[in-house]
């Protein structure tokens, strides 16, 4: 399929998405979005550091000794993947029902958030805070989240939180669960819901399953994990999502041979054995150029539109998450899902906002033009 392709598929399909209700869970974070200052220019003006690799130059020549950099705040903005896929899957038109923790009352970032959404439930927990430094080749992400250990199955087996799940997940002709990584007891809390909340129920939604940066977990955790996954797929079928150092995480600690993001092939001989390994029915594998996703017939890449300078980037990967499951439940072929993923996370890193339908044709357009990055109205 083809950018031009999808964009008739999109216009020829308006209103059905309003039909498809998604359940998103359970992360919600407080983002104070960084410029690292490299150099001050005036009172009000500054250069930033603009790679993730002169930062570190900097970084590794202030061991031993010490260093300090100014760091000037650019946005206070909701975060979190649930929350940021979430946004995305309401702005395609889907109804969007959250599980995540906004606070209690609901911290006053995620207002916009709470307006688009059908229902939005916090589940008693408080948000996370999140210091991100935003580069042209990347994001630091430091987090805070030792609190979001009280999410566990004590919490979820509460009687009216059970039953609040059951009834929201009964609903939803997709799930999104997110953020595995930074909730110490997630993998209980799965087997929980695979056991207690989505057995039995009287359809097969799809899900989708986005771990977030596991680097912090041991390898026990992950081994752990991953081999929780697969209950999933007794509930529906189920895609893993990850990024390039993510997949190569995984590679490592199953077993696998890593691959390298520039090189497609390796990329697609990953997804596939990890999808076998998982026994998933479906791996993703995105990375800064392309995306690839291996089912039990084929392994495809796509490529994405690059933004070398984008706009703003943390999310950017969660709006991706929002346009492959939208593909799944809009019922496109692989690689058309893989095309809008690459889409609404392309336009997002372009507007630093999620596209509403409409907008995304004109990208898809554009996209099929050529003129991407070239001014609309010159």
């Amino acid at each position: 399929m083809t950018p031009a392709a999808l964009a008739d598929r999109l216009e020829a399909a308006v209103g059905v998405a309003g039909g498809l209700p998604v359940a998103v869970g359970f992360d919600a974070f407080v983002d104070q979005v960084q410029d690292v200052v490299g150099m001050r220019l005036g009172a009000d003006a500054y250069r930033a550091v603009e790679t993730i690799a002169e930062f570190s130059v900097w970084c590794a020549g202030a061991a031993g000794r010490s260093g300090l950099r100014e760091a000037v705040t650019t946005a206070r903005t909701m975060g979190g993947c649930s929350v940021n896929s979430g946004d995305g899957l309401a702005a395609l038109g889907f109804p969007v029902m959250a599980l995540a923790g906004v606070g209690e009352p609901i911290d006053m970032v995620f207002l916009p958030f709470r307006d688009v959404c059908r229902s939005l439930d916090s589940l008693g927990q408080e948000p996370g805070r999140s210091t991100v430094y935003e580069f042209h080749d990347g994001k630091l992400m430091l987090c805070e989240t030792a609190h979001l250990a009280r999410f566990s199955p004590a919490l979820l087996g509460q009687t009216t939180v059970t039953e609040h799940l059951r009834q929201t997940f009964a609903g939803a002709a997709g799930i999104l669960l997110t953020a595995w990584s930074v909730y110490p007891h997630m993998t209980a809390c799965w087997r929980f819901l695979q056991r207690e909340v989505l057995a039995g129920m009287g359809h097969r939604p799809r899900l989708l399953i986005d771990l977030a940066d596991p680097a912090g977990r041991s390898p026990t955790d992950i081994l752990e994990m991953a081999d929780t996954l697969c209950g999933f797929s007794a509930i529906g079928p189920t895609s893993l999502s990850l990024n390039g150092n993510e997949a190569n995480q995984l590679a490592r600690i199953l077993g696998q041979a890593e691959a390298d993001p520039d090189d497609p092939a390796a990329i697609r001989a990953l997804a596939m054995a990890l999808r076998r390994r998982l026994g998933l029915d479906e791996v993703g594998i995105h990375t800064i150029r392309t995306a690839t996703a291996a089912t039990v017939h084929r392994a495809i890449t796509v490529d994405g539109p690059h933004c070398p300078r984008p706009r703003r980037s943390v999310g950017a990967g969660d709006r991706f998450n929002a346009g492959w499951l939208a593909g799944h439940l809009l019922g496109l072929p692989d690689d058309g899902r893989l095309l809008l993923a690459c889409a609404v996370s392309g336009s997002f890193v372009r507007s630093a906002t999620s596209p509403r339908p409409h907008d995304l044709v004109a990208f898809l357009r554009r996209w099929a033009a050529g003129t991407l990055d070239q001014p609309e109205h010159p």
